[in-house]
């Protein structure tokens, strides 16, 4: 019975055992199968940790850096994500961020999470919400492990080693803390250095902290707590006081700017050697005067060096220096990945050493060593080729060796080997080496030494490189990723051991597995291992250390226990013995290398989520074994990410590869029938003929366009090229271009390829070579069937549909003849317009002909042959309907349809032409009055008839006639006053009037009409001047049009005909030279388009630009200026003066009095004209003047323009010239200085008291609201955009509060840039955002109220900046009194020594005074302090419920000043007391001073008697 119970639970306890253990029962069944693969260890998957809402906050408390990762139930994304970000929780564990996930969607209402999936990062307990892509892992873990997102405000960031180094690698400049957090020293250093994160951030100078021991030594700091900052990865070590922060700030700001070669420790050395590809270090000591001159000589390649890429550091220390073997100092050894070179020259030379070091870098050289440097290489490589050259002088046998060696270097470097030469003999000596040059090979550490011809480089590099030479006894060969991938290529059977160096788990791992290289030897499997960095990214690797068997390139990777190597042997032999029937299955570094290595490849692209996928991977497992056959590869992947880059997003698809070119089947991928005959027409279509010479001459006289390839067939690339043709075949015969293949070398010779590949192109017997990329088949179509590369002088190219299709889309102007082969006019009009064909091709006008009778009819034309002209500018084409035996003729018109205008400057009107000004960048508009013209054109005719008849009268009617004439002539006016004083009908002394009256009317008329033909003459003879430069203007980019549009003229303040003026922007200048000038007029047009001219404008453009320019400034020139004296003598050489001159003249001989009066205007002209042109002199430098700040002007807003008006210049009280007006929002401001000093206006200009109007919130542009943010430590901006709605109600609330923002101290502006709101990170527009000394705040609350907006500005809360003491003025000062009990003030001086002193001790206690909750600010207004008692500067006075204290003591001492707020913040009760008291005593003072009044007053006197009664 006991027996039946025991033998019971025995059965039980082993059903519970297999339960519990499935894989026990099946282990014998799987042992005893071959080949089987030992099972996997179990491994724990890496799980994001679940947690709940109490556990959160436990977590939140303890940890400083918290991911979490919100999720719903039943959300098929949150599954997704979850899957993705699941990969990088190991990683996120090593940079110190514990990741979680969690289901509570209160919880997450209450962190602004809405939407699920989320992602919150908590840094310190301070939330900031992932925004990116939460499937890209990649990028959530560069966000959870960047900078930017560890930031905390006002704190220097706690970092762990490993963050640390990834920050050091991602940014230029880092500042790094190494400190002790439970060391006193440390927590002073650190609370004063919190006072300068802020402006390391604004110096883009990141600061961390860290406290790591470990961490610090790697680094060589041996003084805790150090700052050392990182410059791109190159330590400084900062040697000042770390308690006085302002010159640590000042240091770092200095590092920034300033590039100096940095000192190092040698810790410091040696990660900078292991991590720097190219470094250079000097060794010197800081002792010998000599050395440091050597220093600061090389202090002046630093910058070269840097453009370079070569980092240079300096170190102190001799025994570092003896272990490269170095016993003189200062020396140079420059490393190239970890390799040294040893410098021999002269240091002295900058550059000289500059030369070499970049000789180092660009240039293959062999790296000259010492014998320490050497044993040092030997013992830390495994392959090290040495060439000893002993004692080598240049032009040396060992010389000339030496300089043939080096051009196998770079072989050696890509195979992994290092390369050296010495002529020190300590270590050859060692080694047996007893003559000299001597090569030798040491294969970890054991000497091979070549016997072959050394200067037979070819001979060496075959040496090294062979198998048997690398091949070290008894160990498994390092190999890194080049090597490998040769390894790989040139093998079928691979084995690879992949570990990370430094690994101690590998490396028992690797001593067990020599154990079996031997084994894998004998069955011909290499065995090789590497530890490469980023190796498991390289090869798709899930971990390290790992194991992989490669055959024929595909790749299986074991998953059994690696330290069994008696298993791993029984694996490896398995798979080398058995054959593979199903598709294999390869990793994105595999496929990469058979997509180039394999000619006929077919890749099944799947997805682990594709239903259908496994399905259809059954049924192409029944072809595979097919497509081997054919030689046609056949393997699958489930790479999403690679399918993406090359265009896939569906999944299961099919891409074939042939000589790495892919095609995609678009068939039905289910029948693997379907599929199977797919593939092999892919693999035997070979579209493109093969053909000898003989065809090839025959082809050249019969295609009109040929491209023949010429390749060789011993060029494993030619498939690959041929391949790439193949792909256009069919779309280059769309064009009528036949392409062909051929192989033989003489041909390709004699048509300029020496070493085909090459491509040459045939149009009617004439070839052009193709120069670009031959691989690029969308870039050799383009290139033949280019119209530019189809087109042949003398000849009309003949074209297809598809050709002139192309020629359409490259070409502006075409012109068509249609024609057909039955068409009996065809020919001989073909003849005629091959006679145009380069005249039009002159003119830019491509001439092809169709033989199409179809595409003709698309187009309208139904009798052949027929001419049609397309352009851009109209969708229908235009049919010519002239004489087509006419050539001349047809050029005329293809030349007239092109350009309608010819050389005729266009006529615009009205709404087109303003347009034109306001879109055009540059543009020159002539305004002229054409009916003016019209008129004086018909007078021109009868002037010249006038003119004929008077000279005849002349002749006839004698002097008086000729007299009279001249009078008319010289001026109307004049003539007919002087007509009328000398006739006889005035009564004159001259009694013959027949003569006279004769004369007098065809003259008078004469002089009409000849002064309106001359005007019309001048404005007609402009026009065709300006005609001629047309075209440069073109060249220049000016636009030219003219226009008789008055009500256009008018609106820019043009009434006087012709004018010219230039706009550029939309902005008016006047032309103010000869119109009639053309060289004159282009000069002007180019140097207002190149230079930046301030333009002159007429009134009526003024009073526009005024309305509708925010910021104008216009400077008044005197008036009169073109040539005209100026208006303050206006009254002595005015036309009138001079006009009266003249006349004074002619009668000399009536009125000699009028002598003295002419000699007088003679003499006061001259002393003007001299007084005239030092005023003109000072006006044009003081236009020259203004021209230098127009640019700085245009940068900040300020537009800047000039006028000539009088009249206009009274009306803004301008009396003396020249002057400068300031027109804000159309409000004028007249400068009064001094006009000839241009920085003093431009300081005028942009000086914010100018600018700023009442009430009214100023503009701003990005480089003005820059200045701001510099110079306004309260500044509030208004960011918005002109197409919103809601803007302009917002902006009139926010006007009404802007003058008590300004009230307060506080700059208000606002700015309309989408990339300024994107520089600050304002997200919603519109924003209101207020920056404390450029630290920003943004508004929350409700913009429509404004009474709320300067409530929030004005808040103590919003104002405060934390660690510093704010400065306040009278009004802000009132309202903190109101608003608050306890307030400490310091009245100070700017730039007084006491105060600078006093208030950078106070900003010490900032923070104690604030824990004590007295609120602490500075004041610098010595009138205001005088109201409280304070008389003398710097004070501290403290406010109890407005009672102010002053402070007597030591303001130096802020520990006493401090203990002095202390002692009044709490000293409550005796105030109080003191107080009652003060008003007991008053009251008892009042009521005893009544006592006294009421006890001693004296009697009334008595009542007067009145005389009655007595």
């Amino acid at each position: 019975m006991t027996f039946t119970r025991l033998k019971t639970l025995s059965l039980l306890v082993c059903a519970l055992l297999a339960l519990s253990f499935p894989g026990y029962v099946n282990g014998g069944a799987n042992n005893n199968k071959k080949g089987s693969q030992p099972a996997a260890p179990v491994e724990p998957e890496a799980v994001i940790e679940e947690v709940n809402a109490k556990q959160l906050e436990k977590l939140l408390a303890d940890k400083d850096y918290v991911a979490v990762f919100w999720y719903a139930r039943s959300c098929v994304t949150c599954d997704k994500v979850l899957a993705e970000l699941e990969k990088i929780d190991d990683d996120t564990d090593s940079f110190g961020v514990d990741f979680v996930k969690i289901n509570d969607k209160r919880l997450a209402k209450q962190y602004g999470i809405k939407n699920f999936p989320a992602l919150t990062y908590f840094r310190e307990k301070e939330p900031i919400i992932y925004d990116g892509d939460l499937m890209d892992e990649e990028g959530v873990l560069d966000f959870l492990t960047s900078l930017e997102a560890m930031d905390l405000p006002d704190r220097i960031e706690e970092v762990n080693s490993k963050i640390l180094q990834k920050i050091i690698e991602d940014t230029d400049f880092v500042a790094v803390l190494f400190y002790d957090k439970d060391q006193k020293k440390s927590q002073k250093i650190l609370a004063e250095l919190e006072n300068i994160d802020d402006e390391c951030d604004q110096n883009d100078i990141a600061f961390v902290k860290i406290d790591d021991d470990k961490e610090a030594k790697e680094w060589g700091i041996d003084e805790i707590p150090s700052i050392v900052l990182f410059e791109r990865g190159i330590p400084h070590i900062y040697e000042g006081d770390l308690m006085k922060e302002d010159e640590l700030l000042g240091w770092l700001v200095h590092q920034k700017r300033y590039s100096e070669i940095p000192e190092v420790t040698d810790e410091m050395k040696d990660k900078l050697v292991e991590n720097t590809e190219h470094l250079a270090v000097i060794f010197y000591d800081k002792d010998d005067k000599q050395d440091m001159r050597i220093l600061n000589e090389l202090e002046n390649i630093d910058d070269e060096l840097e453009k370079e890429g070569i980092v240079i550091v300096r170190i102190d220390n001799a025994a570092e220096a003896k272990e490269y073997g170095l016993d003189h100092l200062p020396a140079l050894i420059y490393f190239e990945n970890k390799i040294p070179a040893l410098y021999e020259g002269d240091l002295m030379n900058e550059d000289e050493v500059l030369e070499w070091l970049l000789v180092q870098k660009k240039t293959a050289t062999i790296e000259e060593v010492t014998d320490e440097i050497l044993v040092n290489l030997i013992n830390e490589h495994e392959y090290v080729v040495v060439f000893f050259t002993g004692p080598c002088e240049p032009g040396e046998t060992c010389d000339h060796t030496l300089n043939a060696l080096e051009s196998i270097d770079d072989e050696l470097d890509e195979a992994g080997i290092i390369f050296v030469t010495t002529e020190d003999t300590g270590v050859a000596k060692k080694y047996n080496v007893k003559t000299y040059p001597r090569l030798v090979f040491f294969r970890n550490r054991d000497p091979l030494h070549f016997t072959g011809d050394l200067d037979d480089e070819d001979e060496v590099l075959a040496w090294i490189t062979d198998d048997e030479t690398l091949e070290i006894p008894g160990k498994i060969e390092e190999v890194n990723v080049k090597m490998l991938d040769k390894i790989l290529a040139e093998n079928d059977h691979v084995v690879v051991f992949f570990y990370a160096e430094g690994d101690k788990k590998a490396q028992k791992i690797l001593n067990e597995l020599e154990n079996i290289d031997d084994e894998c030897e004998e069955k011909d499997i290499d065995f090789v291992k590497t530890s490469d960095d980023d190796i498991d990214k390289e090869y798709d690797l899930p971990s390290l250390p790992a194991l992989a068997f490669y055959r024929h390139k595909f790749r299986t990777i074991y998953t059994g226990d690696l330290m069994k190597e008696e298993e791993i042997l029984e694996w490896v032999i398995d798979l080398h013995e058995s054959t593979a029937d199903v598709i294999e299955s390869v990793d994105r570094k595999t496929l990469q290398v058979l997509i180039n290595d394999v000619e006929h490849l077919a890749v099944f692209f799947y997805d682990d989520e594709c239903e259908s996928c496994s399905e259809i991977l059954e049924e192409l497992e029944n072809i595979d074994d097919d497509t081997d056959k054919h030689g046609i590869q056949f393997v699958k992947s489930n790479d999403v990410k690679l399918a993406h880059e090359i265009g896939i997003f569906a999944f299961p698809a099919l891409v074939y590869y042939e000589t790495g070119v892919p095609i995609m089947y678009d068939g039905n991928i289910a029948s693997n029938q379907d599929v199977f005959n797919w593939i092999l027409e892919q693999k035997a279509d070979q579209s493109i003929q093969l053909i000898n010479r003989d065809e090839l001459f025959e082809y050249i006289g019969t295609k009109d366009f040929l491209a023949v390839v010429f390749y060789k067939e011993d060029d494993p690339d030619s498939p690959r090229v041929l391949r790439h043709i193949e792909l256009i075949d069919d779309e280059a015969a769309e064009y009528g271009i036949y392409i062909v293949k051929m192989h033989d070398k003489l041909m390709a010779k004699k048509y300029g390829f020496r070493n085909p590949p090459g491509l040459t192109y045939f149009r009617k017997g004439k070839y052009i070579n193709y120069d670009g990329d031959i691989d690029d088949e969308e870039e050799v179509l383009d290139w033949l069937t280019s119209p530019a590369n189809m087109e042949m002088t003398d000849h009309i190219e003949q074209v297809n549909r598809k050709m002139f299709e192309k020629i359409r889309k490259n070409s502006d102007y075409v012109a068509v003849i249609f024609y057909s082969d039955e068409c009996k006019q065809c020919p001989r009009v073909l003849a005629e317009v091959e006679h145009i064909d380069d005249e039009a091709d002159k003119a830019g006008i491509d001439f092809v002909k169709i033989d199409d009778k179809q595409m003709a009819k698309e187009y309208g034309v139904f009798a052949l042959p027929a001419i049609v002209f397309f352009k851009p500018t109209s969708k229908e084409p235009v049919i010519y309907a002239g004489d087509l035996y006419e050539e001349e003729q047809i050029l005329t018109w293809l030349i007239t349809q092109k350009d309608p205008s010819g050389d005729v400057i266009e006529d615009l009107e009205g709404e087109r032409l303003v347009h034109l000004i306001e879109e055009s960048g540059s543009i020159a508009v002539y305004f002229w009055n054409k009916t003016k013209c019209d008129i004086c054109n018909s007078k021109a005719a009868r002037k010249a008839r006038l003119k004929k008849e008077r000279d005849q009268h002349q002749q006839e009617g004698g002097a008086a006639s000729a007299a009279a004439a001249f009078g008319s002539e010289a001026d109307p006016s004049e003539a007919a006053a002087g007509g009328a004083e000398d006739s006889p009908a005035a009564g004159g002394p001259e009694g013959d009037s027949a003569p006279a009256s004769a004369a007098a009317p065809p003259d008078a008329s004469t002089g009409k009409q000849e002064d309106d033909a001359d005007g019309c003459e001048q404005c007609t003879k402009v026009l065709e001047e300006l005609e001629n430069i047309d075209d440069d203007c073109d060249k220049h980019g000016i636009t030219f049009v003219k226009t008789r549009d008055f009500s256009v003229a008018d609106g820019y303040g043009v009434h006087e005909y012709p004018a010219l003026v230039y706009f550029e922007g939309g902005i008016p200048n006047v032309f103010e030279g000869e119109l009639s000038e053309e060289e004159e007029v282009l000069q002007w047009l180019i140097t207002q388009k190149t230079e930046d001219r301030i333009e002159l404008i007429t009134r009526q453009m003024l009073e526009t630009m005024v309305e509708e320019t925010q910021y104008l400034a216009v400077y008044f020139l005197p008036p009169e200026r073109k040539g005209k004296q100026p208006a303050f003598c206006r009254s002595f050489c005015s036309p009138s003066s001079l006009v009266e001159s003249n006349l004074t003249t002619t009668k000399s001989t009536k009125h000699s009095s009028s002598q003295f009066v002419q000699n007088y205007i003679s003499r006061k002209r001259k002393r003007i004209e001299k007084q005239d042109k030092i005023n003109c002199n000072i006006c044009d430098q003081i236009l020259e003047g203004l021209e230098l700040i127009d640019d700085e002007c245009d940068v900040f807003g300020i537009h800047m323009v000039k006028i000539q008006d009088p009249q206009l210049a009274k009306r803004y009280s301008i009396k003396t010239f020249p002057a400068l007006v300031y027109f804000r929002n159309g409000n004028p401001l007249l400068f009064e200085g001094d006009l000839q000093n241009e920085q003093s206006v431009l300081e005028w200009l942009i000086d914010d008291d100018n600018r700023e109007l009442a009430d009214e919130i100023e503009e701003v542009n990005e480089r003005m609201l820059d200045r701001l943010m510099a110079e306004s430590t309260l500044l509030v901006v208004f960011f918005y955009d002109d197409d919103c709605a809601e803007c302009e109600e917002i902006l009139e609330e926010l006007e009404e509060i802007d003058g008590e923002a300004d009230m307060f101290g506080i700059d208000f502006v606002k700015i309309a840039s989408m990339q300024a709101a994107k520089t600050y990170e304002i997200v919603n527009i519109p924003s209101l955002v207020y920056f404390r000394k450029q630290v920003p705040v943004l508004y929350d609350g409700d913009l429509h109220q404004h009474d709320k907006v300067i409530t929030w500005l004005t808040s103590q809360d919003v104002f405060e900046i934390k660690n510093e003491i704010e400065e306040v003025n009278r009004k802000m000062l009132d309202k903190l009194l109101e608003e608050n009990e306890f307030l400490a003030v310091f009245f100070y001086e700017h730039n007084q020594p006491d105060s600078t002193a006093a208030l950078e001790k106070l900003e010490n206690i900032d923070s104690e005074t604030d824990n004590l909750d007295i609120t602490f600010v500075k004041m610098a207004d010595s009138r205001y302090a005088k109201k409280w008692g304070v008389t003398k500067l710097p004070a501290m006075v403290y406010f109890r419920r407005r009672f102010p204290s002053i402070y007597r003591g030591d303001l130096l001492s802020e520990d006493e000043v401090l203990e002095w707020l202390r002692k009044n913040r709490f000293r409550q009760p005796e105030l109080n007391i003191f107080m009652y008291a003060l008003i007991a005593l008053a009251v008892a003072f009042m009521v005893y001073t009544a006592f006294l009044l009421q006890c001693f007053k004296p009697a009334p006197p008595p009542p007067v008697q009145h005389p009655k009664q007595s």
